[in-house]
């Protein structure tokens, strides 16, 4: 598994960085890290996330994204970096 570990001041920073991304790239990023990853939208569910959810984050039409507690908890379940969501696309 990743051990990614954060200092309190990165970790302050990468809140505050998600919190100023803006949803289209977090929505962009959501699907492209369903794709490169193979990751199922059933899986996400399987996390406790609600199917309307799980679908609205990938769905154009919808301004959902995941929160940041909601983005890490898919990162630390699929091994993967939280950063992934904030890549310019």
């Amino acid at each position: 598994m990743n051990d990614i570990k954060y200092t309190q001041a990165e970790m302050l920073e990468l809140i505050n960085q998600y919190n100023t991304t803006d949803r289209k790239t977090i929505k962009q990023n959501y699907k492209r890290i369903l794709n490169d990853f193979n990751i199922m939208p059933k899986e996400i569910m399987e996390l406790g996330f609600a199917r309307n959810n799980v679908y609205a984050w990938s769905t154009i039409s919808s301004p959902n994204i995941p929160m940041l507690d909601q983005a890490l908890t898919i990162a630390v379940a699929f091994n993967f970096s939280i950063e992934e969501f904030l890549k310019e696309i």
